[in-house]
């Protein structure tokens, strides 16, 4: 079954809410995969194919949503693809290093 592609701004606004749904749970991830699409037409550009999915393991609650940005609006696009992805790191748990200065401090002393 082929996957239905939405307008970037539609696939920005699905993304964020994906994510957001995934932070909330705890326990899924979102997948990002990029393809570069071979030009229709020889003397046009090539394009790119960004998807998303959750990381969900039946595949009939899997959620999966794909656009197709042109090489025109690249630049722009991944403007604003970094910042939803940002976002969507706030929730993130730090990283404790107080272990690795414990051992740090202890491989000294010997």
């Amino acid at each position: 079954m082929p996957q239905e592609r939405l307008s970037n701004d539609e696939f920005f606004t699905r993304l964020t809410q994906l994510i957001t749904k995934a932070t909330n749970a705890h326990k899924t991830s979102v997948f990002l995969t990029q393809k570069p699409l071979p030009p229709t037409d020889p003397s046009s550009t090539p394009s790119l194919l960004v998807r998303a999915t959750d990381g969900h393991k039946d595949t009939k609650k899997k959620a999966k949503i794909a656009t197709v940005v042109e090489a025109a609006e690249l630049e722009g696009f991944y403007g604003r693809y970094a910042e939803v992805c940002k976002s969507g790191m706030g929730a993130l748990k730090r990283r404790d290093r107080k272990r690795r200065k414990v051992k740090k401090g202890k491989e000294e002393k010997s």
